[in-house]
């Protein structure tokens, strides 16, 4: 069974997973919205370039392709230049929709670290209590110590006291 904290994280990374930016604005981190909508339409703009050039770039080579080799000096210069050109924007388009993934993928992580620090302790008290726990008397197959390292000794984790 989730808490209603573990479920609202939930809620916020299914709902940037599906709509990007709306994990920062669940988060109530709005500022942080427009920049994953920024990265994702410089994306699709690349990936709208490349396209075309890559369609270009294809009809050139083509047109290169069925043209008599000897109507043209240098045509197998060309040839490659076109071929490279093609190859070049080939690459692009394709680094172009990884681009995109990564934004969005950077952008869901972004609203779940927030998500999960959303209820996090900033509060001034920072002392340090180190101490050893005893095993649990109910569990008489475990065998040894536990550490814990509480930085706010007020507020003990569920181990000891």
């Amino acid at each position: 069974n989730l808490s209603n904290e573990d479920l609202r994280i939930q809620r916020t990374t299914r709902m940037a997973a599906i709509l990007p930016g709306a994990g920062q604005c669940m988060n109530r981190k709005y500022w942080k919205a427009p920049l994953v909508w920024g990265g994702m339409a410089y994306c699709a703009n690349a990936i709208r370039f490349n396209t075309a050039e890559l369609s270009n770039s294809r009809s050139e080579l083509i047109d290169l392709e069925l043209t008599d080799p000897s109507s043209i000096d240098n045509h197998a210069a060309l040839l490659q230049t076109a071929r490279d050109r093609e190859a070049f924007y080939r690459r692009q388009r394709d680094l172009s929709w990884f681009a995109l993934g990564v934004v969005h993928l950077l952008g869901v992580l972004d609203a779940h670290v927030d998500a999960n620090l959303n209820t996090f302790d900033v509060g001034e008290d920072l002392s340090l209590e180190i101490g050893i726990i005893p095993l649990d008397e109910t569990r008489r197959s475990a065998a040894g110590f536990a550490f814990y390292w509480d930085l706010n000794p007020r507020k003990m984790s569920k181990f000891a006291r």
